[in-house]
């Protein structure tokens, strides 16, 4: 098939092709299906086409049969390994002691000068073969499954050449990323043992531009942006920007540095703040022309060194809600809510502002949260801010303590009621959602809409987000531990060693429970 494919199982497409009938007895399937992983239709569309080229150039080398290998093309393979490995693991390469242990192994095969091995009970010449057949196993799995992804077939000495190679590239691996656990990010000097693939025609610039007028810039930003792995919220705001210089230059490589400079004094004269045309506008398409240029898309970046100065703004009050403000909003969540209302929204409308003034999240957070996310851990009952539920800061889960006011005021009550799925929203009444519209950001939108509504209108302050500064600036004043602070808001920890360690649910009430309760009404709801 030539375009994804919808399962009955699940909402997120495939990517479905028939095998050949040549390959059938060697893939050993008539058909290939494989998820795309997600379900925005922008990605979907570029997600497709990759899986698309990479099974096509899998059956290119099925069909090339058995071949053997050289020592060098052997260790090509072993460094395109080693990159996977490091690759996959550097950014967030954990604890040095795990490495540790997993290279205690691969050295005893390896390093017989730092880790000796005695078979007990065994003539040193079978020991010997025994040695060596399970060192040439070690990795087996990992080369095996590297060599159905690229399709290669070889034969029995040129799988041998590549398992060994394999095992000293990924031992380099493993003590590269057990350095970076430990800090140290430092080149790997032995990075660079590993032949590399032969360098293909470098294109001239002419041969860049005429492969650029292939591609319309939206097709390029589609691509892009799978391979970037963009966020819904990132891909909403930048391709409307990609499609409106589409209109202009259907071909990115017509787009010159004049041309955007010119682009950029309309759009200061159109009057859009500063700021917006410099971390939007600018900024997704100095990203997209960088990325093409890397692809061999076009021969330089038109927006490279185009800057615009930041707005300057006047601090006139505190970015959080005044005690005035908050107990505007906190009342107003007991008042009845507009006939017609679904129950998701006067959900919504009662519990949200609550939440946001008692942990501290974004409003997003907590206008997604399920009623499996509300849970008992240890006596403490706790919000789990997951990935899972929609979007969260840096795609990282945390836990937040229920505040007690909110279980006096029957929060968990209404959970228990709730049923399982969306506290907020109803995923039955979704129209037109998508990862990029998700039904949680409406909510929000209504939220912020009602706020202002009720005379909480300063527009020096954002209706949702003004709880998470209140929550900071309270938290500051009663003591509240830093570093469980800046936890349960989602924020960076201060420290290298603040990110060290977890937050216990029981450490976690501790603080949560400093804040003051809301006095509404002048008393305890």
């Amino acid at each position: 098939m030539n375009r994804p494919s919808k399962r009955p199982d699940s909402t997120v497409p495939l990517f479905r092709k028939r095998v050949p009938n040549d390959l059938r007895p060697i893939v050993g399937k008539t058909e290939i299906r494989i998820s795309l992983r997600t379900r925005d239709p922008a990605l979907v569309k570029a997600e497709h086409a990759r899986v698309a080229a990479e099974v096509e150039a899998q059956w290119i080398e099925l069909r090339k049969g058995v071949r053997s290998v050289s020592q060098k093309e052997a260790s090509r393979m072993a460094g395109e390994i080693y990159r996977e490995l490091v690759a996959t693991h550097e950014e967030n390469p954990g604890e040095p002691e795990d490495w540790k242990t997993k290279l205690l192994v691969d050295h005893a095969f390896l390093r017989p000068d730092q880790v000796k091995v005695h078979m007990m009970g065994m003539d040193p010449a079978k020991s010997n073969q025994v040695f060596e057949k399970m060192r040439n196993a070690r990795h087996a799995r990992i080369v095996d499954g590297y060599l159905m992804r690229k399709g290669y077939r070889v034969d029995h000495e040129s799988l041998l050449r590549i398992r060994k190679a394999a095992n000293q590239a990924i031992m380099y691996g493993r003590e590269q990323l057990m350095r970076n656990a430990d800090g140290d990010y430092r080149p790997d000097p032995e990075a660079d043992r590993f032949a590399r693939p032969e360098e293909p025609n470098v294109p001239t610039a002419t041969d860049i531009a005429v492969a650029g007028t292939r591609a319309s810039p939206l097709d390029i930003f589609d691509r892009y942006a799978a391979e970037a792995k963009l966020k819904p919220g990132t891909l909403k705001r930048w391709r409307p920007i990609v499609a409106k210089v589409e209109k202009e230059h259907p071909s990115l490589s017509d787009v010159t540095p004049e041309w955007t400079i010119a682009w950029k004094n309309r759009l200061v004269a159109s009057g859009l703040s500063n700021n917006s045309i410099r971390d939007a506008y600018l900024a997704s398409m100095r990203s997209l022309c960088n990325w093409a240029v890397s692809n061999k898309e076009i021969a330089s970046n038109p927006f490279a060194g185009v800057t615009l100065k930041a707005d300057k703004t006047r601090k006139m009050r505190p970015k959080g809600f005044l005690d005035a403000e908050a107990l505007t909003i906190l009342k107003a969540t007991f008042d009845p809510v507009p006939k017609g209302f679904s129950r998701e929204h006067a959900a919504a409308r009662r519990w949200v502002p609550w939440l946001c003034a008692y942990l501290g999240a974004r409003v997003g957070e907590i206008s997604q949260l399920r009623s499996q996310d509300i849970r008992d851990e240890e006596g403490v009952w706790l919000v789990w801010i997951t990935p899972d539920a929609g979007s969260t800061k840096n795609e990282s889960a945390r836990h937040v303590a229920i505040h007690p006011h909110l279980i006096e005021q029957g929060f968990l009550d209404f959970v228990k009621k709730s049923g399982k799925g969306p506290l907020f929203y109803d995923p039955g009444r979704r129209r037109d959602g998508s990862e990029m519209n998700p039904q949680s950001k409406k909510v929000g939108e209504r939220i912020a809409k009602w706020v202002r509504e009720l005379g909480v209108d300063d527009q020096n302050i954002l209706p949702n987000h003004a709880w998470r500064h209140r929550f900071k600036t309270v938290a500051r004043k009663v003591k509240m531990d830093v570093g469980a602070r800046d936890y349960m808001q989602g924020h960076v920890p201060a420290t290298e060693g603040e990110a060290y360690g977890d937050f216990p649910p029981d450490v976690l009430l501790h603080e949560i429970s400093k804040l003051p309760w809301f006095e509404v009404e002048a008393k305890r709801v």
